[in-house]
């Protein structure tokens, strides 16, 4: 003989037989139990026995199949189509920019469709992933990804000032960690946010290792962006209450010390003579034009001779020979497809990235739990960073160097990083509504069923 809970058990198996969504069963189905365990007690409150209590609450709720096939028209994964498309718009144009650039005086003979079929390949894994994987293993990301970047600082070699890790005939810089460290930060974040006071003293510890290893890179762009990820998305955090503390006194803990912090480095630039001769060469690079000033130079002179469609004029102190620009394909690629094919190109890009940022921000604020959140942001920080520092370097005003122009720009780590990171923010977007925090945050998320004034309501329209 079936057992009232049994019932219950198979009506809401009924329901979810009738979803296709199989990621979304568990959810449904725990909501729908847990709605007829609280009605069939309200019936057993008033006298009834479990059995007949349980059948009435089933009765109540009306016939499963029926239910099942309304709530499979809403419970399905929501691919943003925007978002990918301008995904591919972003690994289009750079593919388009590296070939073109490539095939002018710029060439370096790389041009290569082999990284952007990798990029695609790993953006498509991630995004097919279930990112809860993230949350769950939380801790273990951010420490493997210490302990693989310890490694690879250990056994770089110093290349331009720089720590690269050599593999056979690739090399990659280790600036690129900084594109990794503010997602498995926040995924520290999101481990240690029921720790409450605790929880942010943690938190605060677990920065210092990746700011250390980026300011033994060095990369102080890296350092920057991760910094700035960091601080945001932890105020965020502590802002929305997921560390269950007093807010103003959350945020005091972590100013105080990023406070200490900004004035040590103010006090560090006055007296490096390398970092005061690069912010001088920011403000006026004119003043050594062919000193550490040359490259600002070389934007700006490049930029002002820029048509709006077409190939700029040369620069008049140039005279017909215009100087090729350093680094046009990775850290000037804009500043090189401006003067190329004019401020089209400029604005074309800029469009693109911009409503990228929009898009992707506005998906951001929508989604319902603690690690969408935490993870969507992150990601979406690091992206618009590296797009802001970059195009202030190409405009010739860039007082951090640029790391990376996310898709475009050439560099086959900081491609295939991005095209993950991005893959792991569509996921978040597409299968986001139905993760259940492990302990319920305080976002309000409109329950699939509720009872009100003696009336069942089923919410067929989603949150």
């Amino acid at each position: 003989m079936q057992q009232p809970f049994d019932e219950i058990k198979q009506y809401s198996k009924t329901v979810c037989e009738q979803i296709r969504w199989k990621k979304a069963h568990n959810i449904i189905a725990e909501e729908i139990e847990n709605h007829l365990c609280d009605q069939r007690d309200a019936y057993i409150s008033q006298g009834e026995d479990e059995k007949s209590a349980t059948q009435k609450a089933i009765l109540q709720m009306g016939d499963a199949v029926s239910i099942g096939m309304e709530l499979d028209k809403i419970h399905k994964p929501k691919p943003q189509w925007a978002m990918i498309t301008l995904t591919a718009m972003l690994m289009l144009i750079g593919m388009l920019s590296n070939y073109f650039i490539d095939s002018s005086e710029y060439s370096l003979a790389r041009f290569s469709l082999a990284p952007y079929i990798i990029a695609l390949t790993v953006f498509l894994i991630c995004y097919l992933l279930d990112f809860s994987i993230l949350g769950k293993y939380a801790k273990h990301c951010y420490f493997i990804t210490l302990v693989i970047s310890f490694i690879g600082l250990l056994f770089s070699n110093p290349i331009n000032g720089g720590a690269w890790f050599l593999v056979g005939r690739s090399s990659v810089s280790l600036s690129y960690l900084s594109l990794i460290f503010p997602l498995a930060y926040s995924l520290l974040i999101y481990a240690l946010r029921h720790r409450r006071y605790k929880g942010i003293i943690l938190c605060g510890i677990g920065y210092i290792p990746f700011a250390i290893i980026l300011l033994l890179v060095p990369s102080f762009t890296g350092f920057a962006l991760f910094t700035i990820s960091a601080l945001v998305v932890l105020c965020m955090s502590i802002v929305k209450g997921w560390f269950g503390i007093d807010k103003k006194r959350g945020l005091l803990l972590v100013f105080i010390p990023a406070f200490i912090a900004v004035i040590a480095a103010i006090i560090y630039i006055i007296q490096s003579p390398h970092s005061l001769n690069r912010l001088s060469a920011a403000v006026s690079p004119y003043s050594d034009r062919n000193g550490s000033g040359y490259i600002y130079c070389l934007v700006r002179d490049l930029l002002a001779n820029s048509k709006f469609v077409g190939k700029g004029t040369a620069p008049a102190q140039f005279g017909s020979n215009v100087p090729i620009i350093p680094a046009s394909g990775t850290d000037y690629i804009l500043t090189a497809l401006t003067y190329n094919f004019g401020w089209i190109a400029f604005i074309g890009i800029s469009v693109v990235i911009i409503a990228f940022s929009i898009f992707g921000l506005y998906y951001v604020t929508k989604q319902k739990s603690v690690l969408g959140t935490i993870v969507s942001s992150s990601i979406m920080l690091t992206f618009v960073l590296q797009a802001v520092i970059y195009i202030i370097s190409n405009l010739g005003y860039g007082i951090l160097s640029a790391l990376s122009l996310p898709l475009i720009s050439y560099g086959k780590a900081a491609l295939i990083i991005n095209s993950a990171l991005i893959g792991f923010m569509l996921s978040v977007f597409r299968t986001g509504d139905i993760l259940k925090d492990s302990i319920k945050s305080p976002i309000k998320v409109n329950p699939i069923f509720s009872y009100e004034d003696g009336k069942l309501i089923i919410n067929f329209k989603g949150n």
